[in-house]
């Protein structure tokens, strides 16, 4: 059975010694082969071969949890998965294992940060676990860092806190809807989510009223409302990786800057699916009525 390791409050932390040996299970003083003086060549790796299942319970490769004390052992990761996610996508109550379509791509060559900055489509960056979280913990939920450190000029950031305790757990839960259950997250969590998403995202973070204000900033003008929504980006997006399918209208959509979607992602991600938590345009339904979209 994997080791319990949190993923709030400081999970790599534990209890020091005057002659610990925890140091020695990530770095190397003179012969480390990442920066950060990393014993593996990437954060990723690294991160991963823990978070592979051998020695923490949130095996984020396959996207499950395998502990007890912090959700449903088995069911699927919050977060979904970087191979493969654990969810139900189609909103049908049947969960299933698949290779995910879109991620955030951690560990690979740079891709663009949409809709960072004030002006374009967004920076390009490289993106590791640590720009996200941080390793030797925090009071942020999921160990966040309050200023993300993956864009230029990210010291000069609002820091952004989302205080949680070790009672929010790991697993999805699903309404009677069979859409994923956004009352089971804490409130500063789903409060707080925009503002953090927002500092990358700069401008997918838009207040009420922003689809039907033109921003002035394309190809960003008319955006759906996140600030302020409930649940925020944790309403339709999950944060590492999805299995969600496209087709129809919905696979047609190119990335922002016009390109194919093939042209930044391959394979099984060739879809590129937005990080969406259902397929197609399903999330629509979670606010939207199918049979009453007069308002629209």
């Amino acid at each position: 059975m994997a080791t319990t390791v949190f993923a709030t409050g400081g999970p790599h932390q534990g209890t020091f010694t005057a002659t610990t040996d925890a140091c020695a299970g990530c770095h190397r003083a003179h012969t480390g082969t990442a920066a950060k003086l990393l014993k593996s060549t990437t954060q990723y790796a690294l991160c991963t071969s823990c978070h592979d299942g051998t020695s923490a319970d949130t095996k984020v490769t396959t996207g499950v949890y395998l502990g007890t004390s912090q959700g449903v052992q088995n069911a699927g990761l919050r977060g979904g998965g970087f191979e493969q996610a654990y969810m139900d996508t189609s909103a049908s109550g049947n969960v299933t294992s698949g290779n995910i379509t879109s991620k955030h791509t951690v560990g690979a060559s740079a891709a663009t940060a949409w809709g960072s900055g004030t002006t374009g489509n967004g920076e390009t960056v490289a993106l590791e676990c640590g720009n996200c979280h941080n390793p030797h913990g925090n009071s942020n939920y999921r160990i966040l860092r309050p200023k993300p450190t993956s864009l230029s000029g990210w010291s000069s950031l609002t820091a952004v806190n989302i205080t949680a305790g070790l009672s929010d757990n790991y697993t999805i839960t699903y309404d009677a809807n069979n859409y994923r259950d956004l009352s089971a997250y804490s409130a500063n969590v789903t409060n707080k989510m925009a503002e953090w998403c927002g500092q990358c995202h700069t401008r997918y973070k838009a207040s009420p009223g922003s689809g039907s204000t033109d921003s002035g900033s394309s190809p960003f003008n008319y955006r759906h409302h996140t600030d302020t929504l409930s649940g925020e980006c944790l309403a339709c997006h999950v944060a590492h990786g999805t299995s969600a399918s496209m087709s129809g209208n919905a696979a047609g959509p190119t990335w922002p800057d016009g390109s194919a979607n093939a042209t930044w992602q391959t394979g099984t991600e060739g879809q590129y699916s937005r990080l969406l938590t259902v397929d197609n345009r399903g999330v629509c339904l979670q606010c939207h009525s199918s049979s009453d979209l007069s308002q629209n």
